[in-house]
């Protein structure tokens, strides 16, 4: 009887790399014709993510994933970053789509909207923080004692006093206010004045803080000056106005003949690796993020937060390209795993940042409390950050509250 032999399979090189290009494709993004873009949620949810478990504070093993309001990155840029961008590019569509009456009325409203929402944020926390003796985010010290209610609420009304972490939500409502005038600059084609005028609206307040109080002094709002955290906010909006033809750009520049082509994604890649080893060195020993700091080189701080130091957004340039790019190469194990959570919560992060202030009050006055920072309190608190996460996802989930707080 003849038995059949089958031929032995060899393993080549070539065919290793096929078999993973073919695993690589399968777990790659694919952009849907319309629709939102889900890893732009995706991200803003891991922002929300990050924010819940910093703020909430104390000692903590989630820091390793969040960076624990410390270093040379925190969610902050992250939001700002990705509400500019997701603003510039639905703003394209909007525009093309019923004109550029209709991007100005939707920005507008949707300014009021965060200007509302911080009032009454404000307005709510200074109650608690004057009628009650519960634990809050700040010191409550700092208040003082209001010698006039009317002049302070008038000071709320005015976006002239902030409280409680409103600081960023005035900050954007600000944003937003002036964005129309961005946003007109780049229908008219003037892209290049906007991020010249932007910019140089940065480099004046590192140079200068005192002439960059804009649009004027901000009560506990020195954590995110205007005229410092816009030019984050306007060369995001202005990529996303223009996200299609970036698209464009860089697709045509990775089909270049094959020495071309690899050279660029090389040099692109070891460019933001070096950023990224470079910003992690020069951070090394870097304390809260926010607040006073010894400065690492004599005269500046290239990570300060406040100011948006260029080497704080220059990590965060690499950070986020790393980011895209990972999220976009692995979506589909990432969405599969991670997605049913931080989706959501990007999709309502508006939402989810006010509720998140209550939820802080909450760990530091409800047992079993959550934000020590003595040492041995670890497991407690990483534990406690993680069912507080899951708290505001279930309220998202279950829609609490939604016809009353924006999202």
């Amino acid at each position: 009887m003849a038995v059949a032999i089958l031929p032995r399979r060899t393993w080549t090189l070539h065919g290793a790399l096929d078999t993973l290009d073919g695993l690589l494709a399968a777990c790659r993004y694919v952009a849907a014709p319309v629709g939102r873009d889900p890893r732009l949620d995706l991200l803003r949810g891991f922002c929300v993510f990050a924010m819940i478990v910093d703020h909430i504070g104390g000692t903590s093993w989630l820091y390793t994933i969040t960076g624990g309001n410390r270093g040379p990155v925190t969610a902050a840029e992250g939001f700002v970053f990705l509400s500019g961008l997701v603003l510039g590019i639905v703003s394209r569509q909007r525009l093309l789509r019923d004109g550029f009456q209709s991007v100005i009325r939707s920005t507008l409203a949707r300014a009021w909207t965060l200007y509302q929402l911080t009032f009454a944020l404000t307005l709510a926390f200074v109650l608690l923080t004057v009628g009650t003796d519960l634990n809050i985010w700040v010191d409550r010290s700092l208040l003082g004692d209001v010698t006039s209610w009317s002049g302070l609420v008038a000071s709320i009304a005015l976006v002239r006093f902030t409280w409680h972490g409103t600081n960023i939500l005035a900050l954007y409502t600000i944003l937003l206010a002036v964005a129309p005038f961005a946003l007109f600059l780049l229908a008219e084609g003037r892209w290049r004045g906007l991020l010249v005028g932007s910019w140089g609206l940065w480099l004046l307040y590192q140079v200068a803080p005192e002439l960059a109080t804009l649009p004027w002094p901000i009560a506990h709002g020195e954590a995110f000056p205007v005229a410092a955290w816009q030019a984050l906010f306007v060369t995001a909006l202005t990529l996303g106005y223009h996200r299609d033809g970036l698209t464009a750009w860089i697709a045509r520049a990775g089909r270049q003949p094959y020495g071309t082509g690899l050279s660029f994604r090389l040099g692109l890649g070891a460019a933001i690796v070096g950023v990224l080893v470079l910003g992690a060195a020069l951070n090394t020993g870097h304390a809260l993020a926010v607040g006073p700091e010894t400065h690492l080189l004599a005269t500046v701080d290239l990570f300060d937060k406040a100011g948006l130091g260029i080497g704080r957004l220059l990590f965060f340039a690499g950070t986020a390209s790393i980011i895209y790019t990972a999220v976009t190469l692995f979506w589909r194990p990432i969405e599969r795993s991670v997605g049913w959570l931080l989706i959501p919560l990007g999709q309502t992060s508006l939402y989810a940042y006010a509720i998140h202030l209550f939820v802080i009050v909450a760990a530091y006055n409800v047992p079993p409390y959550v934000g020590s920072d003595q040492a041995g309190w670890e497991l407690h608190n990483t534990i406690g950050q993680l069912l507080l996460v899951l708290l505001v996802w279930a309220m998202v989930k279950r829609r609490v509250l939604f016809g009353l707080i924006p999202r």
